[in-house]
């Protein structure tokens, strides 16, 4: 079912992107190709363009996003049925969603958490960017949503990923100074995912949830904080436009942990359009587009 962007949404993002960027945001909240990343613990970008030209599948690289691939021709129905998809050779993920794991650049012999992993395709990821060269750990709280993350690093030749059951937000208590690196991809109102053209993307869009996100953000935060070793680095990010639960979350992470700073990002090339991005000093917002998900990401280190 079709709907329109309310007036109060296009009035805030004019608020805090300017009347041309804002239209930007709002022509860019529709249906995108599908997307997928090839999974190289079990394939390679060469064998998987073979198989896309013999079953006919159209495609092209996504310019800049290793490993990632734009798909013309099928649905993500129709791919997840697939031999390609139920064998793990390809992971289907928003071209955003890549983003994180590519700005924590994580590094072989690093102890490096997922905070809130499920259902895993950052975690795959930088499992499949790694190998089995770095100890990852990854956590959520849910019992079902941990069997959805299990079985997704199962089916990607990851289970060298030590998995574990836990409320992230006490992490900072019960493993302090313990990681390397994490990727906080918090939980968020999923502004960046808005497609008009289907409502059960705008079901989480509402009062209550935009109150209830930035402080489950912060006291995740706060949990990362404690848990992240002395020189480790933070990426946090979420598929929101709101600046509540994006940039006055980094300022109050900076604000709170004075040993923290920012780092800056390199975006791949493609999306380093001005037209699409938000910049301020210690973060990066990209407005959604016909191709990109809306998606905010900030990187931090956490000085001695």
């Amino acid at each position: 079912m079709s709907f329109s962007i309310p007036n109060e949404l296009i009035n805030r993002l004019e608020e805090q992107f300017g009347a041309a960027k804002a239209r930007i945001a709002v022509m860019g909240m529709t249906s995108r190709p599908v997307t997928l990343r090839v999974n190289t613990l079990k394939s390679s970008d060469a064998a998987m363009m073979e198989i896309f030209r013999k079953e006919l599948i159209q495609f092209e690289r996504a310019k800049d996003v290793p490993h990632a691939f734009i798909i013309k021709n099928r649905t993500a129905k129709e791919l997840l049925r697939h031999a390609m998809c139920i064998d793990g050779l390809v992971y289907l993920q928003g071209l955003t969603s890549m983003l994180p794991p590519l700005v924590l650049d994580p590094k072989p012999n690093e102890s490096i958490a997922d905070f809130c992993a499920a259902p895993g395709s950052k975690t795959s990821q930088m499992a499949a960017i790694l190998g089995s060269t770095a100890t990852i750990h990854a956590f959520e709280p849910n019992f079902i949503r941990l069997q959805k993350l299990k079985n997704t690093l199962k089916i990607q030749g990851a289970e060298f990923v030590k998995t574990q059951q836990v409320d992230s937000t006490t992490l900072g208590t019960t493993m302090p100074e313990t990681f390397d690196t994490i990727l906080l991809d918090v939980p968020c109102s999923g502004e960046g995912r808005i497609d008009t053209k289907d409502d059960s993307t705008f079901e989480t869009w509402n009062d209550a949830t935009h109150q209830a996100y930035p402080e489950l953000q912060r006291r995740l935060f706060s949990s990362a904080f404690a848990s992240l070793k002395k020189g480790g680095t933070i990426v946090y990010s979420t598929c929101t436009l709101d600046s509540n639960e994006n940039e006055r979350i980094i300022s109050w992470a900076l604000e709170t942990f004075p040993s923290l700073s920012p780092v800056a990002i390199t975006l791949p090339e493609s999306m380093r359009r001005s037209s699409i991005l938000h910049k301020t000093t210690e973060s990066i917002t990209l407005l959604p587009t016909n191709t990109y998900e809306g998606f905010f990401v900030a990187k931090l280190t956490k000085h001695p």
